[in-house]
């Protein structure tokens, strides 16, 4: 990749220059073991395989999974590996199953947050009267975030003043509890302070939030991106809840992306947006200015605003009194801990700590049943109640620490069909009752945890959600979007800026944006199309990834004839395919027989002979998707 240079800046903008932080010892995050690419786009093959595999079968949860899977797995891929033909086909039959797993109901977010609209910036007299209340409430304030004064950023500061008044008021009000908390831990990650109103537009600082894109928590992490830096979700906790876990890999996540990308504009977009889809849209657009990318069609109109509103809402919650805002302060997030040595229910602990279940819920936001998880836990408890707690708990019976409700074992319960009905693994009904699978027998006794107090996903509940802690879990390298700094190198410091006087932003129209860059096709695979192609017009359910299997042809060949195509393809859209003047009729197979081998499976086989996986089934009198090698399918009716 190039070396990075800083994007200049906005025509007709000020900047609000932030003095150069202090700076942090960076530490060395130990490199992985290499892999080859064609092991990487093997395991990849794979995933996609089983992924199809699962939906074709309607196990819904498996597709999920190992589409997720497969998601995590590229996300370190250089963009040299992502451009490949084989891989962009593999990424583009992954997309499709990805398009049907029906999303799960997610809660709906709170007025203002993550605006679905693109807002219709100020101007005229609104736009000098609003840069005039930034700056006397700004009174010489310095920043430690770059801050443009701009008409879009001008225009969400007057929406956090008026009509979004309500959400910033309860916001800063949550923030006020977590921001010192937030501010430390950044400052030792060495993350500008200011980014902390970071949270404040991703979830309204509320740590049962919730996206429908199933993120979770204050800062918004997927399940992939959590368990990358180290946030386990199990049927007993959801570390994405967890303040300090979820600020923690938040400063680092940050950090790591401000590394690869030299640009805090950069960093945050990509955190919204993700830092593949950021990369492609610097390399459409060729420019690293975020307000260039901003301009354009390559970014949703989410990450559009996301730097208006980050930017808005740090001058807004720096001093929301000289905005006209009522901030009600809550008490800072302090805490000791006590360690808990086994599985206690939270209204035994609270008695212990002379307190109440519910405010040791609001200190550990992680725990999602009444009580602790199996196993030692290191639980929050408010200050002062330490000692007790822990003394309390040293004389206390194994006995009196849990007041479950009880069920009995019954004729035709097994140990499964129990942890499914409580939506626990099997390992964790075992922990609580410290029993062995043996002893669950007709006429045992068991204690049924409290079910969780929120939505419990049900791959949580399958994989247990076993991954390394932060502290002990290496951060692996996240992909490129502009100069990778070597093993040794100390991270691109951030620009050390003079203060400057905010001016308002020329009135005369912005220049003309220049029209979208088409995307760079994926290499094509087979010879130059003939200008003698045939045109067809798609049906009901067509992809270019189904058309060309159909047809015998290249997917690259395919996006490269029709670039259009690759976003959507709707019924009775032309498709040009290469070469000849008819398409290849649909014939039966030259092959009658096909001898399973090693790594087949039947959505290989079906796309090997052009045929549907359900004919294979019903032509091999076959009831499931289950092969094994040795044995002969038939490729043609009997």
């Amino acid at each position: 990749m190039p070396a990075l240079v800083l994007a200049s800046l906005l025509w007709g903008t000020a900047h609000l220059q932030p003095p150069p932080p202090s700076q942090v010892p960076v530490t060395t995050v130990p490199a992985r073991a290499a892999e080859s690419d064609a092991v990487r786009i093997q395991r990849l093959r794979s995933l996609v395989e089983a992924a199809e595999q699962a939906v074709e079968a309607s196990d819904e949860l498996t597709a999920a999974a190992k589409s997720e899977e497969a998601d995590v797995l590229t996300a370190d891929w250089s963009p040299e590996l992502l451009n490949q033909a084989d891989v962009q086909d593999l990424l583009l039959r992954l997309k499709e199953v990805q398009e049907q797993i029906p999303d799960g109901e997610a809660a709906e977010p709170e007025p203002g947050l993550k605006a679905p609209e693109e807002v219709v910036s100020i101007s005229g007299a609104e736009l000098r009267a609003e840069l005039e209340l930034v700056r006397s409430a700004e009174q010489g304030a310095s920043y430690d975030y770059p801050i443009d004064l701009n008409d879009k950023v001008l225009t969400w500061v007057s929406l956090f003043s008026t009509t979004k008044r309500g959400f910033m008021e309860n916001a800063l009000g949550r923030a006020s509890q977590y921001l010192p908390m937030v501010r430390q831990v950044f400052a030792e990650e060495g993350v500008p302070s200011d980014l902390a109103y970071l949270a404040v537009i991703e979830s309204g600082y509320r740590n049962e939030a919730k996206s429908r894109a199933k993120a979770v928590g204050m800062w918004q992490f997927i399940r992939s991106t959590g368990r990358i830096y180290g946030m386990k979700g199990t049927a007993w906790v959801e570390e994405r809840r967890d303040p300090v876990k979820a600020t923690r890999a938040a400063a680092r996540y940050l950090k790591r992306l401000y590394e690869i990308t030299g640009d805090w504009y950069l960093a945050a977009s990509s955190y919204n947006a993700g830092p593949l889809t950021l990369e492609r849209a610097i390399q459409n657009v060729g420019s690293r200015n975020f307000w260039d990318l901003a301009r354009s069609r390559w970014l949703r109109t989410e990450t559009k605003n996301y730097i208006p509103e980050l930017c808005a809402a740090i001058l807004v919650g720096r001093n929301p009194e000289r905005y006209g805002l009522k901030v009600v302060p809550l008490a800072p997030y302090a805490y000791e801990t006590v360690p808990v040595p086994s599985m206690t229910s939270l209204t035994v602990l609270a008695r212990c700590a002379g307190t109440d279940a519910g405010t040791l819920k609001s200190l550990n936001p992680e725990l999602l049943r009444g009580s602790t998880p199996p196993g030692a836990y290191l639980l929050r408890v408010p200050p002062g109640k330490a000692l007790d707690c822990i003394r309390q708990l040293a004389h206390m019976p194994s006995a009196k620490r849990l007041d479950f409700q009880g069920y009995t074992v019954r004729k035709g319960d097994t140990l499964a069909k129990l942890a499914k009905r409580f939506k626990l693994t099997p390992e964790d009904l075992l922990a609580a009752n410290d029993i062995t699978a043996k002893q669950v027998k007709p006429g045992k006794r068991l204690l049924v945890p409290p079910p969780s107090l929120v939505a419990l996903e049900e791959r949580d509940i399958a994989s247990g959600g076993r991954v390394q802690a932060l502290a002990d879990r290496p951060l692996p390298p996240l992909p490129g979007t502009g100069r990778e700094p070597s093993a040794t190198a100390e991270p691109p410091s951030p620009p050390a800026m003079a203060a400057a006087t905010p001016q308002v932003p020329s009135s005369t129209p912005a220049p003309a944006e220049a029209g979208p860059v088409e995307p760079a096709p994926a290499p094509p695979v087979q010879a130059p199309p003939t200008s003698t192609g045939t045109v067809l017009r798609a049906k009901r359910g067509d992809t270019l990834a189904k058309l060309a299997r159909r047809h015998g042809v290249s997917l690259g060949e395919l996006l490269r004839l029709n670039p259009k195509a690759a976003k959507a393809l709707r019924p009775g859209d032309e498709v040009q395919l290469p070469g000849g003047s008819e398409p290849p009729p649909k014939q039966a197979p030259a092959a009658s027989i096909h001898r399973v081998q090693k790594g087949d499976t039947l959505a290989t086989i079906a796309r090997k002979y052009a045929l549907a996986p359900k004919d294979l089934k019903a032509w091999n009198r076959l009831k499931g998707d289950r092969i094994q090698i040795g044995q002969r399918l038939r490729l043609s009716p009997p």
